[in-house]
């Protein structure tokens, strides 16, 4: 049985996930891969729906669907495992109840399965069941016909990294030409060594060995020279390469649409721009090191022939065993640098929701969860790199022993030849040197190995960000027009689910008056929020169109209709500066006296002069040291800057206490007449000074139309009793 699993184990394909909630997206990448179809899991992770709390069963089916798969779910019985010969293969399990695993195969009662969080893993039947509790199967069958042209092929991480050599190759070539020289000379301490011992020594030549040893010392302080500047040339590259690396992935990064950014822990995607210093440490290994190495190691060789042909063949021989050494370790350590780049990434992210949420902690008395938590998380971190360093201790070790021991049984082997008279002790002693120079190879290509397989596991989780489209900012990406003021938004058919839900609007047609105060109403969930951000052009629509006045949104920029739909969420985000500088991050020519007229307008200017510093106070990061009213009023300040055409308030003075709310209300309103605005607010003080209300009840209008009119109406009623 273990024959069998060994021979077959390379057989099974097994995605690791790039962090903890990418198990099921991992999962359909391992399924697509043994079906011989390769699919980013970014694409997956979009497909399927993938959010901080990890994939749905809903969401593996749809996924799968979209990317050309027959997918069926089921909840099978016990015995299912014994008619698996009847079910296509592999298929995906619900695993612990918050996990996703594939099943490749069953042979006598020993499992295999793929773990996108461990690899490749034999149970037994009873194991295997105790891990499968509730029975829960996605049934997966590739069909060509619904496939679309989504298949592509994996970039290494080597060539990945020579695109972002390539702008650089001139300082590359300096530095690599510096490295091959420094090479070359070192050829010459193994040349001079058989002179030393042959010519100098067995003659007794004190002359020579004057000159000899002043040459020697010439030799190295030229070398010594060389490296300094070789040092400081690839210290430079590798610089400028990880900042090119770190601009490109935080632009693309930027440029991600909002909903990236609310299925991914901050933390995670934080990690990424670190993971990418270990990127540097390769640059002088592959890059410049592996060249000029294998070019000596080459050169090393040809002068070992020339010795002797038999000795370098036995010497070959020992360096076969020294490789097969190395190779065996490279599926564990790729293993467990992936494991640990993956426990990384969610601690820091654990850390991050544990900074942001303190005030929880000391209110909710959740430190001894927390601690508890803390704990579990980086002890199985540090077991994780303790393991990963037990196996480059291990593998380094190992191969260091048989260096040693491939070392001494060449002077052994090679001394038969000195004592035949067919080699002088010095050819001896230089073929020893030029096999240090091959073994030196070696062991760098060990080192090398271990740094391109971490370089590879730092690549691919970035590609989960350079692979994604991009939202299209610029002149190119759409018409710049000018939303008139008294513009009528118009929308039709609309449709909007987030991926692996259920949909959230479905066929939705309304019309929200120009120039007017309109309000949208609802029970909590009802897709307010989410229309919100789509007349913002934050989310696209599924499916139906989107009209400002005469123009579809389709055929407006992003800059375009961003810059005049201004949306202010409930959750008031303001930045670790100035209270000015919050206002130049988004306007940077803004003037100090528009920026205290639009505070007067939101009554933040009220608390602002109290500041202080006034309005060169720095905030704490978040605004931590202003309240949630506070915030909402700069926020809102912040949307009136530009007096956009359309403003949408969702939910922004809910933190407001109702006079101050209602003092705000009243001379926002007054400032917005013959403008458009759109409320979304659960406060009947708020609803009743729209012109115009819509009811939304699961995703589709209810009622649309005047307060006056709808007071009466049975659902909207409650939302206009004002106490």
């Amino acid at each position: 049985m273990l024959r069998w699993f060994v021979n077959h184990w390379n057989n099974y394909p097994c995605v690791r996930q790039f962090d903890e909630e990418d198990c099921g997206a991992a999962c359909l990448a391992t399924v697509a891969k043994a079906h011989g179809i390769t699919l980013s899991q970014g694409l997956i992770r979009d497909a399927v729906g993938t959010t901080s709390n990890g994939t749905t069963l809903l969401g593996l089916r749809r996924g799968a669907e979209q990317l050309g798969f027959t997918a069926r779910a089921a909840r099978a019985p016990e015995r299912f495992l014994d008619a698996l010969q009847e079910v296509p293969l592999p298929l995906i399990c619900h695993w612990d109840g918050q996990h996703w695993v594939v099943l490749h195969r069953l042979v006598d009662d020993e499992v295999l399965i793929a773990d996108p969080a461990v690899g490749l893993r034999r149970l037994s039947r009873e194991r295997f069941l105790q891990h499968w509790n509730d029975g829960v199967v996605l049934l997966l069958e590739p069909d060509p016909a619904r496939r679309p042209d989504t298949s592509e092929a994996p970039s290494h991480a080597l060539a990945v990294l020579l695109r972002y050599v390539v702008p650089f190759r001139r300082l590359l070539f300096q530095a690599l030409l510096l490295n091959v020289v420094v090479g070359l000379m070192s050829l010459g301490l193994p040349l001079l060594m058989q002179l030393l011992t042959d010519d100098v020594l067995v003659r007794g030549d004190q002359r020579m060995l004057v000159s000899l040893c002043l040459g020697l010392m010439l030799l190295f302080g030229f070398r010594s020279l060389i490296g300094q500047l070789q040092g400081h040339l690839v210290g430079y590259f590798g610089q400028k390469l990880q900042l090119q690396m770190v601009m490109h992935y935080g632009r693309q990064l930027l440029l991600l649409p909002l909903r990236y950014f609310e299925t991914h822990r901050s933390g995670e995607a934080v990690s990424r721009i670190g993971d990418i210093e270990h990127v540097n440490s390769l640059i002088g290994s592959v890059v410049l090191g592996l060249p000029s190495q294998f070019c000596i190691a080459l050169i090393s060789l040809l002068f070992m022939w020339a010795y002797s042909p038999q000795l370098t063949l036995a010497a070959l021989v020992g360096y076969s065993v020294v490789i097969a050494c190395s190779l065996v370790f490279l599926p564990a350590l790729k293993a467990a640098s992936q494991e640990l780049l993956v426990r990384s990434a969610d601690n820091q992210g654990f850390l991050v929701e544990l900074f942001r949420g303190a005030s929880v902690l000391k209110t909710s008395d959740a430190f001894a969860q927390a601690w508890q938590e803390y704990q579990s998380n980086f002890g199985r971190m540090s077991h994780l790199a303790w393991r990963e360093l037990r196996l480059q201790l291990t593998e380094s070790t190992l191969t260091g022993a048989l260096g040693s021991v491939i070392t001494v049984a060449l002077l052994w082997y090679g001394s038969s030849f000195v004592i035949a008279r067919e080699l002088s002790i010095g050819q001896l002693l230089a073929f020893n040197g030029f096999g240090a120079n091959v073994l030196g190879l070696l062991a760098s290509l060990s080192g090398i190995t271990q740094e391109l397989l971490l370089a590879d596991v730092v690549i691919r989780r970035m590609s989960d960000v350079l692979e994604r489209k991009a939202e299209a900012f610029g002149s190119g990406s759409g018409c710049d027009v000018a939303i008139p003021a008294d513009a009528s938004i118009r929308c039709e058919a609309i449709t909007y689910n987030h991926p692996g839900r259920r949909p959230l609007l479905q066929d939705l047609s309304l019309m929200i008056p120009g120039g007017l105060t309109s309000a949208l109403v609802g029970e909590s969930g009802c897709g307010k929020s989410t229309l919100s951000k789509i007349l913002a052009g934050i989310y696209p629509p599924d499916h139906g169109t989107l009209h400002y006045g005469p123009f579809n949104s389709q055929d407006l920029s992003l800059d375009c209709l961003r810059a005049q739909v201004v949306l202010v969420p409930q959750e008031s985000i303001i930045f670790n500066r100035s209270i000015f500088d919050n206002f130049t991050f988004a306007h940077p020519g803004v003037s100090f006296e528009r920026v205290v007229e639009a505070c007067q307008l939101s009554l933040a200017d009220d608390f602002i002069r109290q500041l202080p510093d006034g309005y060169r106070t720095v905030l704490g990061e978040f605004g931590a040291n202003l309240s949630g009213g506070q915030r909402q009023r700069l926020a809102i300040a912040r949307a009136l800057i530009s007096n956009p055409p359309v403003l949408i308030l969702d939910e922004a003075t809910s933190a407001l206490d109702p006079v101050l709310e209602s003092r705000l209300m009243e001379t926002l309103l007054e400032q917005r007449k013959g403008r458009t605005t759109v409320l979304i607010s659960h406060r009947p003080s708020v609803i009743i000074r729209a012109d115009w209300i819509i009811y939304l009840e699961q995703g589709k209008v209810l009622a649309q139309n005047t307060p006056r009119l709808l007071r009466d109406h049975a659902p909207v009623s409650p939302f206009l009793q004002v106490a």
